[in-house]
């Protein structure tokens, strides 16, 4: 039982680092997060209006180039509930 909570990785000995596949750094990074609707928006595709305080799982990206005060701007992505088109916002 008290295996199961280890936070310690097993490697072979026979592991060759050189097969395994590097990450890209220059990737775009965009994360999940749960998010609450700050503000009311409308879809512009079917019309339906989201109220503010609803909470969606939306991904996050930082947006290159632009700063507020040197605070960094980010982007959020949602989709409507009804008609699942994409609705972004920074």
């Amino acid at each position: 039982m008290g295996e199961r909570k280890v936070l310690n990785k097993y490697y072979p000995p026979d592991l060759e680092n050189f097969k395994l596949p590097k990450l890209n750094p220059n990737r775009c990074k965009q994360y999940v997060v749960r998010l609450m609707i700050p503000f009311t928006m409308r879809c512009k595709t079917c019309g339906n209006h989201i109220y503010h305080g609803k909470k969606f799982n939306a991904r996050k990206e930082t947006v290159e180039g632009e700063k507020y005060l040197g605070m960094p701007i980010f982007r959020f992505y949602i989709r409507c509930p009804v008609c699942l088109s994409e609705i972004s916002f920074k």
